[in-house]
C-alpha cells in the first residue's frame, strides 16, 4: 500500500511539474512527464521481480513448463513496454508515432507468440480423426 501511495504521490507532484513547466515552455514540461514516466516505470518494473519469482514457484508446482512461464512473462513485458512507448507519444502529442508504436508492438507480440500458436494447432491437428 505504501509503494503505491508513495507513486501517486509523486505523479501528483509530476503532473503538477509538467503542467507549471508547460505554460513557460512546451518542451521542458514534456521532458519532465517523460522523465517522471521513466521512473515510475522502472519503479514498477523492479517489484513485478517478485510476482515472475511466483509464478514461477506456482508453475513448477501445476506442472506447467519454464518454457512457457517465460514466454508468458516476456510477452507481459513487451506488452508494458509497448504500453509505456504508446502513452508517452501520446503525452508528446505524438498520436500518428503512438499509433505506428501499438501497431509494431502487436506485430512483435504475434511473432513472439507464434511458436505457441503452432505448438495449440498441432496439438489440435493431433486430436482430429
Amino acid at each position: 500500500m505504501t509503494d503505491a501511495l508513495r507513486a501517486a504521490g509523486f505523479t501528483i507532484v509530476a503532473a503538477l511539474a509538467a503542467f507549471a513547466l508547460r505554460a513557460v515552455h512546451r518542451q521542458s514540461g514534456a521532458a519532465v512527464a517523460l522523465a517522471a514516466g521513466l521512473m515510475l516505470f522502472f519503479s514498477a518494473v523492479t517489484q513485478l521481480e517478485k510476482a515472475a519469482g511466483a509464478l514461477e514457484s506456482l508453475s513448477s508446482r501445476a506442472g506447467v513448463g519454464q518454457e512457457t512461464v517465460g514466454m508468458i512473462l516476456k510477452l507481459l513485458g513487451m506488452a508494458y513496454v509497448t504500453e509505456f512507448a504508446v502513452q508517452s507519444c501520446r503525452d508528446a502529442g505524438e498520436e500518428g508515432l503512438a499509433a505506428k508504436a501499438a501497431l509494431c508492438g502487436k506485430m512483435l507480440l504475434l511473432l513472439q507468440t507464434l511458436p505457441l500458436i503452432l505448438e495449440i494447432g498441432d496439438l489440435t491437428l493431433s486430436l482430429l480423426p
